[in-house]
């Protein structure tokens, strides 16, 4: 049996080797495949980029109509400012009709004033139905920026024709602003830039020759376009891994990069791409430990079933041991006897009674033994009075404890239930408790035996005032072969015997002691076991 204690910690040692090994395989495989992806993960966010620079020039081109919240505007920019033709007739002087027609028109003035604004304000207040509705127009195309002004004649543009308060004509001095301030490429080229407010603001001009009866110029318009990043990135579908950030933005998570978009001024995306998932990493590693941990638990468990199986092997050969040695003893004693009485010597009443108490002896041993092979078996039910069961073991048990000077008394309580028990197992597990109390209790001392009723239950009850039982053996006396510290001869099976009988009727044994306090078993049955109640006829 040594064999088992030496392999069990190599095993241990084994897994444990084992598990580190695939720990850091695991670990090793994972920054593996992180190393492999780095240059995969470049390229997937310069992808990103491109889409993202993609998807807005796909949303300049298809301004009309403009895609959900993007806005696009125009402004129209006045030529440069020019003396009149000679011959040239004064809008003031021209009539009515003429300047009615004019109202809807998208040119400018030589001097650089939208010739529409001029038409308006010399029709005045009077001004027929039709050129009212017309220049009711001219307001809100100026606002929008339809009609070509130049910045320094907005304002008393506007005053003439009372839009001063409208927020509109701030935005459209900006828009005029920004095209003379910068050089703006021509349509569909595109300036670009990201606001603090992160949105994208697109600029581009425009530009058409008007010709005149006796004049040409190039007339332009400014472009423009306003969006937030988040509509972007959602239409280049790549919001779920990409955030737009500033450039100066440092300490990025994990395998994430900060990509600049083509051909837009200060916008830079965080792109966190697909990589090996570290909870993935960590679960399989909690796998691997958890796993080993078990075997561990196992391997301790097979441990300590190996070394109980150790243990009770020892016992069992310590009992075939002293049951050979008690079987001897008796048989010894018998043989002696019997010779000496066959040769006719000696007292044949002495030698009777000596041969008696031998047999007597060999007996119980022999019921031991018999009921331990048994012990195992399905009980045999029947109808039992717990009264008549407790007095006949007291009588078995009495002559042996006259021999040790020993009382017993046997009090019952009445009346007692009616009880279906397997009577010869519960009086074997009686008797074996009332041998005990005479056999480990004290010379010339005082047993109680009774059987009371509580409830459903009944307890058979038998205490002695011996010596008691330490707090360190009481959890283990009721163990097969086990015994506690004594010099009385025994096999170690007698209290095994009465807790298996209590078990297979439904119940339990219960034990009060203390050193120098004696010993109180108590075995607790149903008067009806469930399984009796099974058998019980109908």
């Amino acid at each position: 049996m040594r064999l088992p204690g030496v392999l069990v910690p190599a095993l241990a040692l084994a897994l444990a080797a084992l598990t580190v090994l695939a720990d850091r395989a695991l670990v090793g495989q994972t920054e593996a495949l992180r190393s492999a992806a780095a240059a995969r993960i470049d390229e997937e966010a310069r992808l990103t980029a491109l889409s993202v620079g993609a998807a807005l020039t796909e949303i300049e081109r298809s301004r009309l109509p403009p895609p959900p919240g993007v806005t696009f505007s125009s402004a129209a920019v006045a030529p440069p400012r020019a003396v009149a033709p000679l011959g040239t007739l004064s809008y003031g002087a021209r009539s009515r009709a003429d300047l009615a027609r004019l109202v809807v028109s998208q040119r400018a003035t030589p001097n650089g004033l939208p010739e529409a604004v001029v038409a308006r304000l010399a029709l005045g207040p009077a001004a027929p139905a039709s050129g009212a509705v017309a220049s009711r127009l001219v307001e809100e195309r100026f606002l929008n920026g339809d009609l070509p002004v130049h910045e320094e004649d907005l304002p008393f543009l506007a005053e003439a024709l009372g839009v001063a308060a409208d927020p509109r004509l701030r935005t459209l001095e900006r828009r005029l602003r920004e095209a003379t301030s910068t050089e703006l490429p021509a349509w569909p080229v595109v300036r670009r830039r990201l606001t603090a407010a992160m949105r994208i603001e697109g600029w581009s001009r425009a530009e058409r020759w008007v010709i005149g009866e006796r004049w040409s110029r190039a007339e332009r318009s400014v472009i423009c376009y306003d969006l937030p990043v988040t509509v972007l990135l959602q239409r280049a579908g790549v919001a779920d891994r990409a955030v737009a950030v500033s450039s100066g933005e440092g300490g990025l998570p994990g395998l994430a990069r900060v990509v600049a978009v083509p051909d837009v001024e200060g916008l830079f995306l965080r792109v966190v791409p697909l990589e090996p998932s570290r909870v993935r990493l960590w679960t399989l590693r909690a796998v691997l430990w958890l796993s080993a941990l078990a075997g561990g638990v196992g391997l301790a468990g097979l441990r300590r079933a190996t070394a109980r199986e150790a243990r009770a092997v020892e016992r069992e050969r310590a009992f075939l041991a002293g049951v050979t040695h008690e079987l001897r003893s008796p048989l010894t004693a018998i043989r002696v006897l019997g010779e000496t009485l066959a040769e006719g010597r000696g007292d044949a009443r002495e030698y009777g009674t000596l041969v008696a108490q031998e047999s007597e002896r060999l007996e119980g041993l022999v019921e031991r033994v018999l009921t331990l092979t048994r012990v195992e078996l399905v009980p045999r039910f029947s109808a039992v009075d717990p009264a008549e069961l407790v007095l006949s073991a007291v009588a078995v048990a009495r002559p042996r404890a006259e021999r040790r000077s020993a009382s017993i008394e046997c009090r019952i309580e009445s009346p007692l239930p009616p009880c279906r028990w397997d009577e010869d197992a519960v009086r074997r597990a009686v008797l074996n408790l009332l041998e005990n109390a005479i056999l480990h209790g004290r010379p010339g001392g005082r047993i109680e035996a009774s059987a009371e009723s509580v409830g459903a239950e009944v307890r058979l009850t038998v205490s002695d005032d011996g010596p008691g039982i330490g707090r360190a053996e009481r959890s283990r006396i009721f163990g097969r072969f086990e015994r506690g510290r004594t010099d009385a001869p025994g096999t170690g099976i007698g209290l095994y015997l009465v807790d298996e009988v209590a078990r297979a009727h439904g119940g339990r044994v219960d034990l009060e002691t203390g050193e120098g306090r004696g010993s109180t078993f108590t075995i607790v049955l149903p008067a009806c076991p469930p399984q009796a109640a099974e058998e019980a006829p109908r």
